[in-house]
């Protein structure tokens, strides 16, 4: 896996597809290639993150403006020749921030209780992502 496109699924760790796909409709769609396949990896993420939360559609809809918003502000920091290669750490960083930037946004809009699955949910993902990454060391 390239390191744009890990730096992408680490994003979308939070930053994903809109709540319909949390509900399980199908993946996102882009007309690039590379950009289909994250933005397929987002909406597997995003359906992770809301795993056994069921949303009103004022949820989904807030969560809708907050996955645009956040595309929009990944689409326009990206460098025009994104194609490969591992990402600056400036870069880097600032993917980060904006993944725990919109990961704020997206618990926000949740209650009490969904948020407490939300968190779970949050932290089994990283856990996966830590494991992985220990899996590939070993390698």
């Amino acid at each position: 896996m390239s390191w744009i496109r890990l730096t992408i699924a680490s994003v979308a760790l939070c930053a994903s597809a809109s709540a319909a796909e949390a509900q399980g409709a199908p993946g996102g769609r882009s007309a690039q290639g590379s950009e289909r396949g994250a933005g397929a990896m987002r909406g597997r993420m995003q359906a992770m993150l809301f795993e056994g939360i069921t949303l009103t559609s004022a949820q989904q809809d807030q969560l809708t403006v907050i996955r645009r918003n956040a595309a929009k502000a990944r689409q326009e920091h990206m460098p025009d020749g994104a194609k490969g290669g591992p990402p600056d750490p400036a870069m880097r960083k600032m993917m980060m921030e904006m993944q725990a930037k919109q990961q704020a946004e997206m618990r926000a809009v949740l209650t009490a209780d969904q948020r407490t699955i939300f968190d779970r949910n949050v932290a089994a993902m990283k856990s996966r992502q830590e494991q992985r990454k220990a899996n590939r060391s070993k390698s």
